[in-house]
């Protein structure tokens, strides 16, 4: 490769990458009816090689701050009345990180805590799977979780000095020997999170108090003030012997509890999985998200809704959904695929909630009728995704971004006695960065086969040149992963570049994505490795017949984790159809990756097997029948059919598809002269690490573009 070509990368990338995404976005009523916006926004300083953080503030009238520098906040909480703001902060003192909390009032930091230094209680979860940080309505007291304080420990023999004092001090002994005993965590992205523990923070007599009053055999996460100021609310997760993987899975058992005084009681039945509780404005009304525990490691979701301090049970507002629903004005609802509920998603009455989830190609919103329990869409005529930021007052901040539009803030004012309350005007609050220019455009395709599968839809999606001459573009053929989640029209700065440097992007939502009805996610069970190849290559073949200008010979399939599994897939079973492959921390054998991944029972659900939290006894009967199954559906089994150039980037600390996957597809090319480079990094299955996702995206593209050079 050449220093110009890798100067004109370079130059596109530092372009796009520099381009901030929404992180968060609060309303703030203030005098005169004025109503303000305050975001937070994500950007990625290449000269530091990492991102950065910054707070900037819109209004309706177009004015807006200047940016402001938070990269060292974890976690912020500004009461009710916006008179106080806790602020969870990342400081380095004498080369440690340490957290602290500051209480900032109008003028000045009126208090701050080095939690280090009070012992109760390890560092405070600011992942979102776990996280709390909220305010009392007294504004008294900080509700958090955190990491349970565990028993001090030391070696069988450690020489210490003599106390100077024959006075005992009431400081904890440690147990001799017990500092390699085994803890679980949740695995991949949640590694170093045992056991959790709720804790109160008084910032009127400086206490702070981990509760006590949760039973050992849950694991408390996401909780909340009840009314009362006083009882807490929040997600428990059943704990068992092996943890299972928890990042992006939503069928491990938890339920919604009320913890009132010492009385801990569970709000959901068992055999679900529950998250995102939220309370209304008037503290009447509970609602949270649920899933049945089944095989696919995410699949359609209720909206449950309970009655606060009634005797009721809880009622589902908005039902699983099989295959398509009607709802207001002949709209079609294809179910919820949420992983959280905005943290204010209420309208002033307390009689709608706002949410969004995927929907086919796109993330769409909605108001849902707390009484009629009707479904209302938030319109949206551009076709771009549209995603619920924060409600107040019945203004709705949104995010707003499609494939080739990067992340826009909007505003909009929802309107409960107009006949169509769905029917929204937006407004711009800030501009989206014009970074692709005209050339380059997307198009969803729907396609329906013509035979007698009980499942027979799916979607992709082009992005790139159009009009260009014929067969004058390479393709980029990209399945997701999961394989239970959903391509969406969102703007992805990978694919951004890959398109400004000539590429066609073919995202491929194929039977088993999320967003077309809990049937479609169910099918694909037992049958990976097939269907969702076969739906691949569809996509492809349409694709090529429906934009001359995509050359034939130069296609190439690009994949992570389960999307990686069918990239390897299509290189083996379709040897003379690619130019080039690049896989990313790709599933390569289910059989041997079924011992050392965070989640077992995955590689036994997407091969038919039942849904098991525990591993099989190697004497169960059925154990070298599960085995062999779970090869016969990996790519391992073509792996020497393989012709085309593939790249693989691994990560050395991935939990979920470890590194051995890669390596075993890496060796047995390499025996085979086929030509392969491998990348390892110090990451995790994301491989987003600052500095790994700059080495990485650039080396793909590098590879892309030597590959596919005419």
């Amino acid at each position: 490769m050449s220093s110009t070509q890798i100067n004109k990368v370079l130059e596109v990338y530092k372009k796009l990458y520099r381009i901030p995404s929404i992180a968060s976005a609060k309303i703030i009523p203030s005098a005169k009816n004025e109503i303000k916006v305050q975001s937070i926004w994500s950007e990625r300083n290449l000269e530091r090689r990492t991102k950065q953080k910054f707070f900037q503030e819109f209004s309706l009238n177009g004015d807006k701050s200047f940016p402001i520098d938070i990269s060292t906040e974890l976690l912020s909480a500004t009461s009710d009345d916006e008179n106080l703001k806790a602020v969870l902060r990342d400081v380095n003192v004498d080369g440690k990180s340490k957290q602290f909390i500051e209480i900032w009032d109008n003028q000045h930091v009126s208090k701050s805590y080095d939690i280090s230094a009070f012992e109760l209680h390890g560092d405070i979860y600011v992942e979102p799977t776990f996280s709390a940080f909220s305010w009392s309505p007294d504004n008294r007291k900080l509700l958090y979780v955190a990491e349970k304080k565990l028993p001090k420990s030391e070696p069988f023999y450690k020489q210490k000095s003599k106390p100077k004092t024959d006075k005992p001090t009431e400081e904890e002994e440690p147990t001799k020997g017990t500092e390699y005993v085994y803890k679980p965590d949740w695995g991949e992205q949640l590694v170093g999170k045992h056991k959790s523990v709720v804790v109160i923070l008084n910032v009127e007599d400086d206490s702070i108090v981990p509760i006590s009053t949760i039973p050992e055999d849950y694991f408390p996460a996401q909780v909340i003030w009840a009314p009362n100021g006083e009882d807490i609310i929040g997600v428990a997760y059943k704990l068992k012997t092996r943890y299972l993987g928890l990042y992006a899975c939503t069928n491990r058992e938890s339920y919604i509890f009320h913890l009132k005084g010492t009385e801990f009681r569970r709000l959901t039945t068992e055999g679900v999985h529950c998250i995102s509780p939220r309370l209304s404005p008037d503290g009447k009304h509970l609602i949270w998200l649920e899933r049945n525990l089944s095989a696919a490691h995410h699949n359609v979701q209720r909206l449950m809704h309970l009655k606060w301090e009634s005797s009721s049970n809880a009622e589902v507002l908005i039902d699983t959904v099989k295959k398509e629903v009607k709802i207001a004005n002949n709209k079609k609802f294809y179910g919820l695929y949420n992983q959280s509920l905005p943290k204010r998603c209420w309208s002033d009455d307390s009689n709608y909630a706002f949410l969004s989830t995927p929907q086919r190609s796109n993330i769409r919103s909605y108001v849902v009728n707390l009484e009629t329990k009707v479904i209302t869409e938030i319109d949206n005529r551009d076709g771009s995704s549209l995603v619920v930021a924060d409600v107040k007052q019945n203004y709705i901040a949104f995010i707003k971004h499609s494939l080739i539009s990067p992340h826009q803030l909007v505003i909009g004012k929802f309107e409960p006695k107009v006949e169509n309350f769905g029917d929204i005007t937006l407004n711009g609050l800030s501009k989206p960065m014009d970074v692709l220019g005209k050339d380059i455009m997307y198009e969803h395709t729907e396609f329906i086969y013509d035979n007698n599968d009980p499942v027979k839809d799916f979607n992709f999606t082009y992005l790139g040149k159009k009009n260009e001459p014929n067969q004058s573009v390479p393709l980029i053929a990209v399945g997701h992963g999961g394989p239970h989640v959903s391509y969406c029209n969102m703007f992805h700065v990978d694919y951004a570049l890959y398109a400004t440097l000539g590429f066609g992007i073919l995202q491929i939502n194929y039977r088993g994505s999320t967003g077309l009805g809990g049937d479609n996610v169910d099918y694909l069970l037992g049958k990976v490795g097939e269907v969702d190849v076969i739906d691949c290559m569809t996509a492809i073949n349409l694709s090529l017949a429906k934009y001359p200008w995509i050359d034939p010979k130069r296609v190439n399939a690009y994949g992570g984790s389960h999307g990686g599994f069918l990239a390897a897939h299509l290189s083996g079973q379709y040897p003379d159809k690619f130019k080039s492959v690049i896989l990313l921390n790709a599933v390569v054998d289910l059989a041997s990756m079924f011992t050392i991944t965070d989640i077992p029972d995955w590689c036994r659900a997407e091969c038919g097997y039942s849904f098991l939290e525990e591993l099989p006894k190697e004497n169960d009967g059925n154990y070298n029948d599960i085995m062999t199954k779970m090869l016969k559906h990996s790519p391992i089994i073509h792996v020497d059919r393989v012709k085309a150039p593939t790249l693989i980037a691994l990560g050395s600390k991935d939990l979920r598809v470890p590194a051995s996957q890669g390596k075993q597809w890496y060796y047995r090319l390499a025996a085979n002269k086929v030509e392969t480079k491998l990348f390892m990094y110090e990451d995790n299955h994301s491989l987003r690490k600052d500095e790994v996702e700059i080495d990485n995206v650039i080396n793909t593209a590098l590879w892309l573009l030597e590959h596919n050079d005419k």
